[in-house]
């Protein structure tokens, strides 16, 4: 005999749109942040008048946008002959102005924020003068602009930037082996906000908004989010802190909200502890998935006042000795290189898009790792890190050199706002916690852990200097550059490490880190060539260009990239090495193929595989070097699968051939992860023109002067003066920089140069405002779930389920849904009236769940009516766990579905059976107990889609015998389109 469940779905069958009525949030409030990089005005260099005098003026002041670097600059520095302290390059003042209209309310709090400025800053809003910054060049800071700005009115805004020499402000003062570039640049942004606001996350130990992990498991995790909210008001307020986490779907999956009054001028700091127990998605490099916090401040009315949010990356770092580093349980090796944030012609002034597409390239090396040497780098590197699964170690402004008291404790400052700002990135591993060379400074080790206890601290270490080990910091991070040796009771981390431009010094070091767990991880020095006043190039001693580097200055790959791509990914490739990694008798090919075959001019050279010796054994990947002595000509290198059939990946190389063309081409990379570029004032873009011969072979040489025309709404960054257009390059790439305009329009590039064919390419640039409400839109979706668990008034409730208690017969209730929309629910039987039962001892997950509910014992059907039920598609799981110990009597149960063709239900469904079992001390069932320790796995489920009546009904009988029908509880939960892509 079978048990037959079926639906009677009263719905009509015409097509609807299953998800219009899914509740929507709120998410945009009466507070204002607009970012303010266009219509700056610049000036270089002292001035007659002060912003507040009456004869100020900005008349003729040149129009930028931001970022902005003091001066765009040749490759070597304007030929600067500074030495490493830096005595005259950039060491100017210079001043920005712009104006702007500020709306807001009689009482709305005005602040003016900045992510970063070289490197101290005054300001004057309207000729009154409002304040200094003056910790440094690297960490965000704001100007309550209250008092000084008339709202609804056009107000000026005067920026006096001063990156002179300074002693008093880290790392100003000594040498470094990095340039300080002067300029506004990095982001602006105008806060206008409600008096009752969420602090910034800067302004103290307590403030802001700052998301926590203590708890993860790979089943579950407890998020803590901690925020501080001021009364800038001038009386007392009332007012609710609304947390929701939003899944990838923009789906609410948890929400907690609590209520406050705060005095005037007084702050409150909330915490909010919840967690994600069911389908939780863990963050690692391989699959970083990102929950987001939205933060909300509401008033008594329910009005957003202030909203924020920021990424919830669910992961567990933890240090091991002898199983290494763990990420959420299990061993990874990091490895990647060091990044210094400065592109070549703009300095420091690198916008956002350019960021991204740094970590891009780290991400396509197959890198898992950046070290942010030598100070906190901006805000679009951190959230790109995150979004693609890039581990980043980072730490304050330094490099070797100390000050007196106020530049140390300037330092300590950098280093809070330093964590302040970034502790909410997932992928932020741990924080610096010394003097790059020097080692441990107890001050930042004791600051990172007070305001940031959740990530380890490490000590920045030498080989030839200062402690050789962890000391008071948790991992012993050092630049092994001599075969650093760690004490048996360390961990180590080499923050920085050499190589060869061929690449097979790097190989041997990356395995020897691999052989060994405890030196969990390598950072090269530097991912790209990069500017310093220690001179060490021949032609352009301002640039350094280091063996170990990944990507030249203008971030075209060198061989050590694809070294890495072949060590470190997966996907099929092959690279024959241009010729910085080529030898006089040895061809070298990068594949993460086991065999290749090399052909010269088409004809075979022979098939190789990598030789292994000590000095690479650990590798995956060594790579291959195939004795030939190449001249001239066309080589073909082919990767074999490993049944050593199938061809996987192809590359070709040609040597000996007249320079012919030029081609051009756009760095696709910027657009590989489906990130449009947009034309919003600020962006750059890079191109480059290849200098090739008649069949498009590359010609690995120093190029010929190249000269770039551009059609389009758009400005090729540099002229003549620096070298930047024309321009001459090496390894056969001439390459140029783009900043867009604010119009939507086709960028079309051209290439000239004397005696070649000229090369063209176009680029389709997206009005800003379409590419922002794409990609941002506040959309917030908070579908209903209801929960319900049966049983008579003796029952066991379960935890987060609505315990509906009854006796006898039908009922029928009002409940209300997880997102607080009404859902009416009746339960009938037929003929007989309906029997509500408890029981105990059934273990397992839901176990209170499953040991109550409803019978009806004379086949008859038990029946859920649902109605006031928004339109759209619906998931429901009911559970059906009978007490009996005798399994073979449970036949599997059809269900069938009527009046509907959108209802559907798992076929062959056999309900959990067990009742009274012993529980053993492993917390599970001695045997021939039925499997009831299993019984909340089981369950039934069924989709269904209900139109504007809002009404469904579900009934459950067995049409032969006598066989109990049994309903311990549900869940309903609507559906949202990811949800339903998932089914």
């Amino acid at each position: 005999m079978s048990l037959r469940i079926f639906f009677l779905c009263l719905i009509s069958c015409v097509v609807l749109d299953v998800f219009g009525q899914v509740k929507t949030l709120e998410t945009t409030s009466i507070s204002v942040r607009e970012n303010i990089n266009l219509g700056w005005r610049y000036h270089k260099g002292p001035v007659k008048h002060q912003p507040s005098s009456a004869q100020w003026s900005a008349h003729g002041w040149e129009e930028v946008s931001l970022p902005h670097s003091y001066a765009l600059t040749s490759i070597n520095l304007d030929n600067s002959t500074d030495d490493k302290s830096q005595q005259t390059f950039h060491r100017d003042i210079s001043f920005y102005q712009r104006t702007l209209n500020i709306s807001g309310r009689p009482d709305s709090k005005v602040y003016l924020e900045f992510e970063g400025a070289h490197q101290k800053t005054r300001l004057w809003v309207n000729g009154q003068y409002v304040g200094e910054h003056a910790v440094g060049a690297y960490t965000p800071f704001h100007f309550d602009i209250s008092e000084f700005v008339a709202l609804g009115q056009t107000n000026t805004l005067t920026l006096e930037l001063d990156n002179r020499r300074n002693k008093q402000i880290p790392p100003d003062g000594h040498t470094a082996d990095y340039v300080l570039f002067g300029g506004l640049y990095r982001d602006v942004y105008l806060n206008v906000l409600d008096p009752l606001h969420f602090t910034f996350d800067w302004d103290s130990n307590t403030s802001g908004i700052f998301v926590s992990t203590p708890a993860v498991t790979k089943k579950d995790a407890t998020v803590t989010v901690r925020s501080e909210v001021v009364n800038a008001d001038k009386k007392p307020r009332k007012f609710y802190v609304q947390t929701y986490i939003v899944d990838q779907q923009a789906v609410v999956i948890k929400r907690k909200r609590t209520e406050h009054t705060l005095d005037s001028g007084a702050t409150r700091l909330v915490k909010h502890t919840t967690g994600i127990d069911e389908n939780l998605q863990l963050w690692s490099p391989d699959s970083p998935y990102l929950y987001k916090v939205v933060s909300q401040v509401l008033n008594e009315e329910g009005k957003v006042l202030h909203s924020k949010t920021n990424p919830l990356g669910i992961r567990k770092f933890e240090l091991v000795l002898n199983k290494g580093l763990l990420l959420n349980g299990e061993p990874i090796e990091i490895i990647g290189a060091n990044r210094h944030q400065h592109f070549p012609y703009i300095g420091d002034a690198v916008p956002n898009n350019l960021h991204r597409l740094d970590a891009l390239k780290f991400k396509r090396s197959g890198m898992n790792l950046v070290r942010l040497a030598h100070y906190p780098h901006d805000n679009a590197f951190l959230q790109a890190c995150d979004e693609l699964g890039l581990i980043v170690v980072e730490e304050p402004p330094t490099w070797i050199g100390m000050g007196d008291e106020l530049w140390m404790a300037r330092l300590e400052e950098a280093a809070r706002r330093m964590i302040r700002n970034h502790r909410n990135h997932p992928s932020v591993l741990g924080w610096g916690a010394g003097i790059n060379h020097r080692g441990t400074i107890k001050r930042l080790h004791y600051a990172a852990k007070e305001e940031d206890p959740t990530r380890i601290s490490m000590n920045n270490g030498t080989l030839w200097t200062g402690e050789q080990h962890s000391g008071i910091t948790d991992l012993y991070a050092v630049m092994d550059y001599r075969g650093a040796k760690r004490q048996a009771d360390d961990l180590l981390f080499a923050m920085e490490h050499s190589g060869s431009t061929d690449s097979l010094s790097l190989q041997e070091i990356v395995s020897r880190y691999k052989g060994d767990p405890n030196l969990i991880g390598l950072a090269s020095w530097s991912a790209h060539d990069s500017q310093s006043f220690i001179k060490r190039d021949e032609q352009y001693p301002n640039l350094s260009v280091w063996q170990a580097a990944s990507w030249d200055a203008f971030r075209l790959p060198k061989p050590n990239y694809y070294w890495y791509q072949s060590e470190l990914t997966s996907e099929p490739m092959v690279h024959i090495a241009d010729v910085r990694g080529q030898f006089e008798q040895q061809v070298q090919v990068f594949t993460n193929a086991s065999e290749i075959e090399l052909l010269h001019n088409d004809r075979p050279v022979g098939r190789f595989k990598a030789t292994r010796e000590a000095q690479n054994e650990h590798l995956n990947s060594p790579s291959i070097l195939v004795p030939f002595h190449w001249q001239s000509g066309t080589l073909t290198a082919l990767a074999y699968h490993s049944d050593g059939k199938r061809v996987v990946a192809k590359h070709q190389r040609t040597k000996g051939n007249d320079a012919a063309k030029l081609e051009v081409t756009f760095d696709t990379d910027m657009t590989a992860d489906g990130f449009d570029i947009t034309a919003d004032g600020s962006s750059i873009i890079l191109a480059y023109a290849k200098v090739t011969d008649q069949q498009g072979g590359l010609i690995d040489k120093d190029t010929p002067e190249v000269r770039f025309e551009l059609q389009g709404h758009g400005q090729i960054v540099g002229d003549k003066s620096i070298g930047a257009n024309p321009v001459t390059w090496r390894n056969g790439h001439a390459p140029v920089m783009i900043r867009v305009g604010t119009k939507a329009t086709v960028l079309t590039l051209t290439a000239h140069s004397e005696g070649l064919q000229s090369g063209s390419a176009s680029l389709r640039l997206n009005a800003s405002g379409e590419a922002q409400s794409k990609r941002h839109a506040p959309r917030l979706l908070d579908p209903l779930t209801l929960n319900v668990d049966f049983g008579n008034h003796e029952q066991h409730p379960q935890e987060n389920f609505y315990v509906w208690s009854h006796q006898s017969g039908n009922d029928a209730r009002t409940l209300t849904a997880d997102n607080g929309q009404p859902v009416k629910v009746a339960l009938s039987g037929s003929t007989e009236p309906l029997h509500w039962d408890n029981t105990w001892g059934v273990p397992g997950d839901l176990s209170f769940l499953i040991e109550d509910g409803i019978n009806n014992t004379n086949g008859q059907p038990i029946t859920l009516h649902f109605s006031q039920l928004p339109q759209g598609q619906y998931e429901l799981k009911t559970w059906h766990h009978m007490l009996s110990d005798d399994g073979d009597a449970i036949r599997p149960l059809r269900f069938t579905s009527q009046h509907s063709k959108n209802a559907q239900s798992v076929s062959q469904y056999r309900p959990t059976f067990g009742k009274r079992i012993a529980i053993t001390e492993a917390g599970g069932g001695e045997r021939g107990d039925g499997g009831s320790n299993k019984g909340a796995a089981g369950f039934a489920l069924h989709t269904f889609t209900v139109n504007e009546q809002g009404k469904a009904s579900l009934s459950m009988a067995a049409p032969e015998g006598n066989q109990q029908v049994r309903l311990n509880g549900f869940r309903l939960s609507q559906l949202t389109p990811g949800a339903v892509d998932d089914i």
